[in-house]
């Protein structure tokens, strides 16, 4: 049975470069942008105005304004963004879901992007690459009920390693990185949790467990203050990007 390589690590000193640094051009790469949804609420009429009408008609089904707001940003800034590197109109953008419900872009310009979105809080997370990629953050909430989800979802090492110091940080490190893999390969989170690895350093599993046959990269780093991120990409990229979005040098 195929076995896959899966390497975990954190990075401590990341730069969040402005958007206007970026070529939008993956070249082998991973852009990783993060979006404040307070700090793009100006936008909300920008963002509605590429958004098809079914996307509009489910934002206003949500009761909450704040939920509104967060899906109209995390719509409005996916759509802007991709476009850069399609080089298509925001509007024009058609997404689809796979037969691993995960979305996907329908029509790419003959280019080759893939893209995996999280929200949590304030902030988006929002990662590119040309092969599979999976990205997922968490607020890190002080006086979060962890223990509760220790069960099942991680394994006896990984338990120990959260209950030794700092255990809600250590605990949702771990789970950005199990929901990050899953994501990227499309497993999803039911399905053998417990021997999808999280701790650093390298780790070999059966292909089966993450449904995959390629090796993987799982790279955490702090989003912001109290926001672990993690993203997972194909062990053959050459690096990983950190960009600060403005939308107002983008739209």
């Amino acid at each position: 049975m195929a076995r896959i390589k899966i390497y975990i690590q954190y990075l401590a000193d990341i730069t969040w470069n402005n958007a206007a640094t970026c070529g939008f051009s993956i070249n082998n790469g991973v852009d990783v942008w993060r979006i404040g949804i307070n700090s793009s609420l100006s936008q909300l009429n920008n963002f509605l105005a590429v958004m098809p009408p079914d996307e509009i008609a489910r934002a206003n089904r949500y009761f909450y304004t704040k939920d509104k707001h967060r899906f109209i940003i995390s719509r409005g800034a996916v759509r802007n963004i991709l476009g850069k590197y399609l080089g298509l109109p925001a509007a024009s953008i058609e997404f689809e879901t796979g037969g691993n419900k995960k979305p996907h872009i329908k029509n790419t310009n003959n280019i080759n992007v893939h893209y995996n979105i999280s929200h949590s809080g304030d902030w988006i997370l929002l990662a590119i690459s040309n092969s599979p990629i999976g990205a997922d953050t968490e607020q890190v909430i002080q006086g979060y009920s962890y223990k509760d989800v220790l069960p099942g979802n991680f394994s006896e090492a990984e338990t120990e390693y959260i209950n030794q110091t700092s255990p809600v940080e250590r605990f949702f490190t771990l789970w950005t990185r199990k929901e990050a893999l899953t994501k990227a390969t499309g497993k999803g989170l039911d399905d053998d949790l417990k021997l999808i690895p999280a701790l650093d350093g390298t780790h070999f599993v059966e292909s089966k467990t993450i449904s995959s046959d390629d090796d993987w990269l799982i790279s955490t780093f702090q989003l912001a203050e109290n926001y672990s991120a993690s993203v997972a990409c194909s062990s053959k990229v050459d690096v990983i990007s950190f960009r600060d979005v403005d939308f107002t040098n983008i739209i």
